[in-house]
């Protein structure tokens, strides 16, 4: 049966309720996405691992995951596998630039800033060309009917707001896929800033986006794989 044959019957939602749109933290609501795109032995790629939280609540012996990033030395926007070979990509890019100054909030050393030649765009244009690099990149390897996760958060910078979900919105549709799920994770403990003076609400909250390669359809509509 190929891609376009086979049916999503989706998930018993015994409650009436089921997943909600929100979580407190990333790794129960990327179990939830898992849950709901993922099937038992797809090849899924974390390009941004890390440390691996998202992936806390996860079984991940039961896909194919291969695990990398810039610390690793493979670069989220130059990826080692073959055109239209992977089914999920997980993509959690720095949401932010951050100086070396700075003492709260995500360190480059954390993030390998330097290794991905990110101080070549320094500021909130930076962490866009790389969402947008990243974004490019994954059109490339995911499968047709394949999902991309991005991780992203709204942030303020450079004296102007960035909306960076709705970016992401813009660079999914422009390299042909359609976002098909928005999540919010909030978090009741959000890290200070060195900033005294307050001008905007302080971001508590971050997203998933979850975008289909090759388009929308509605619920029941044809999946990746088989459940």
């Amino acid at each position: 049966m190929g891609l376009l044959e086979q049916v999503d019957l989706g998930v018993p939602n015994k409650d009436g309720v089921g997943f909600t749109s929100w979580a407190a933290s990333n790794e129960e609501m990327f179990a939830r996405l898992l849950s709901l795109y993922a099937r038992p032995g797809m090849t899924v790629a974390d390009v941004t691992y890390g440390k691996g939280v998202f992936w806390k609540r996860v079984d991940s012996s039961a896909y194919n995951l291969l695990a990398t990033d810039a610390a690793t030395g493979t670069d989220c926007r130059a990826l080692p596998y073959e055109d239209e070979s992977i089914d999920i990509l997980v993509f959690d890019p720095p949401y932010r630039y951050v100086e070396r100054k700075t003492q709260h909030g995500h360190t480059s050393e954390q993030y390998q800033l330097e290794s991905l030649r990110f101080e070549q765009r320094p500021g909130i244009d930076g962490v866009v060309a790389l969402y947008q690099d990243g974004i490019t990149e994954a059109a490339r390897v995911v499968k047709h009917g394949g999902y991309l996760f991005v991780k992203c958060q709204d942030t303020a910078g450079d004296g102007r707001q960035t909306w960076m979900h709705d970016q992401v919105f813009a660079d999914c549709g422009n390299r042909g896929f359609t976002v098909v799920d928005l999540a919010i994770v909030v978090t009741a403990s959000p890290p200070p800033t060195r900033w005294k003076i307050q001008r905007s609400l302080k971001k508590a909250h971050s997203y998933f986006v979850v975008a289909r390669k090759g388009g929308f359809y509605p619920f029941g509509y044809r999946s990746v794989q088989s459940r």
